[in-house]
This record gives C-alpha cells, structure tokens and sequence, in this order.
C-alpha cells in the first residue's frame, strides 16, 4: 500500500508545484495536471479495494477489509470509498463508448483546467476537467471534491510510514 499512497503524494506534489507558481497553464501543462489527478484518484481506488471488497468476494476477504479498517480506523464515509468514482476511473473506457453515444449538443471538452467555465445555458460536455478554484475533479459530467481524497490518502500514508517504522506491528502505531 505505502507504493500507492507514495505514488499518489508525488502527484500530488506536482499539482502544488504548479498551481502555487500562478502561471498560466499551456494546453500540455493541463493535460500533465489531468493525468496526475487521475493518477491520485486512480491510486485512491486501488486502496479502497483494500479497505472494502468487492460484494461478492469471499468472507477472507471481507475480514481482511474490516481489520484494515479497523487498524487504520478509516470510517464507512471515507473519500475513498466512493465505488462510482472507482468505476468511473477503472472502466473509463466503457463509460467514454457511453457517453460519446448519445446524441451531443453543445461544447465538447476533452481536457479541462481552470475556473468552471461560465456556458452561458449552452451544454458543456468535459471528458475530464478540474475546476482548481474549487478544488473539483470531473470525469464524464460525474463531479468529485479532489481534497478530500488527497487529505485522506496522506493520512493512510502518514500511518502506513508509522507502521513500516514499528516493523508493521499494526496496534502500536495507530
């Protein structure tokens, strides 16, 4: 796990890099923005998989989700829990081929960063956006509050760092 969570700080670092330089962004700059924010929300779902198993896995693994809920004490309204944005993100693929099959009208937007954009009425329609102003990540008109996530990733670092430290002897370290 402590790959994934590093994994996502370095993203994360990037973004703050970027956005504490105030300058403006090229178009190549958004896409590298984009995909660190996917990065994070990526590694984000490969550790909720650790924490809530899919529902139809077998009860070992539910057991080992509610220790390393308990041992981490992550609560069932975690950022990182939220299955839509992990299928969202997992099976990006398929939910393009959807969205992209019904009829489209109005402004298409591939890649997105800035302020949410004022359409005036007219459609918007973003493959993936983040509106930095509000600190929202967007992915096929499904909208996601990025700090939560990045908070509760650092968190689970934090301690994963803690137990590595205690030669991961989960009770002392929390």
């Amino acid at each position: 796990m402590l790959s994934i969570t590093s994994s996502a700080i370095d993203s994360t670092e990037k973004l703050a890099t970027i956005f504490d330089s105030n300058e403006d962004l090229s178009d190549l700059q958004q896409e590298e923005i984009l995909d660190w924010i996917q990065n994070i929300v990526t590694q984000a779902a490969a550790l909720s998989r650790y924490f809530w198993t899919v529902k139809k896995k077998e009860k070992i693994h539910k057991q080992r989700s509610q220790y390393l809920r308990r041992v981490f004490c992550i609560s069932e309204e975690s950022a990182i829990k939220n299955r839509d944005l992990r299928n969202l993100i997992e099976h990006f693929d398929e939910n393009l081929d959807v969205f992209v099959s019904k009829p489209v009208v109005g402004t298409i937007l591939p890649n997105y960063v800035g302020e949410e954009p004022d359409t005036q009425g007219a459609p918007l329609h973003v493959f993936r956006a983040f509106y930095n102003r509000i600190g929202v990540f967007e992915v096929l008109g499904h909208r996601f509050e990025l700090q939560p996530i990045v908070d509760e990733i650092y968190e689970i670092h934090r301690k994963l760092i803690s137990f590595s430290e205690s030669g991961y002897v989960f009770r002392n370290a929390v």
